[in-house]
């Protein structure tokens, strides 16, 4: 049966904040925005927003990007009606070409919903949030009036959390979903996805094993 959250030692970056300024937190420990920050596009590279208010392209990032979503429901939770639960819908096991090594390596994506109370004590939860992927800006640098300037143009997907039996162990701890609703699905190629595993056959199959599960069509989640 899954746990309820708990204080554990171990730091998960995905994982959601537990104190203090909720936005704040999230930013300083995801890991897209530590690369942003890295690369120039924190909060002191401002430019004008459509209605002429000065802006970051971090900021940018939360109110219209892929981050739009968290930072509403951040700024809706009240921890003093209890802390944000993480609910985990869906594992992802998947197999890509490493570009900094050329050789295929297993990846595991989570997707979890972050559950929790507004300062009315009503439900307010959070959709999709994934866990072992962040994006890494894509940046490109030009001179503009004889300065440098950093300017981001597209993000990358980045997977990094390997696939081991272990992560799944630990991605299904201190998580409020039963772990035989999970769906747990497998790419087993680069068009073809597969979600009629039973969490046994995913986490504990090769991934041939898997492959041949497919094509016999023998999932146990069916």
């Amino acid at each position: 049966m899954p746990t309820a959250n708990k204080q554990v030692t171990k730091v998960n970056a995905y994982a959601p904040p537990q104190e203090g300024d909720l936005l704040e937190a999230f930013e300083n420990q995801h890991p897209s925005y530590k690369l942003f920050k890295e690369k120039g596009l924190g909060r002191d590279k401002t430019s004008v927003d459509q209605n002429g208010n000065p802006t970051s392209t971090i900021n940018r990032i939360l109110d219209d990007g892929v981050f739009r979503l968290q930072r509403r429901f951040l700024n809706n939770v009240d921890l003093s009606k209890g802390p944000i639960q993480r609910k985990v819908v869906r594992m992802e096991r998947r197999r890509d070409m490493n570009p900094n090594t050329n050789k295929m390596q297993e990846s595991l994506v989570v997707h979890t919903h972050w559950v929790a109370k507004d300062f009315l004590g009503n439900t307010i939860a959070q959709d999709d949030i994934l866990e072992g992927m962040h994006n890494q800006p894509v940046i490109q640098t030009t001179l503009v009036g004889g300065r440098r300037s950093t300017e981001y143009v597209n993000w990358l997907p980045v997977y990094d959390i390997p696939f081991t039996k272990e992560a799944v162990n630990e991605a299904l701890e201190n998580q409020i979903n039963p772990p035989d609703v999970i769906n747990y699905f497998v790419r087993v190629s680069r068009t073809q996805r597969d979600n009629t595993f039973s969490l046994e056959q995913f986490r504990d199959s090769t991934f041939e094993e898997c492959q041949e599960i497919n094509r016999k069509g023998s999932g146990l989640n069916r």
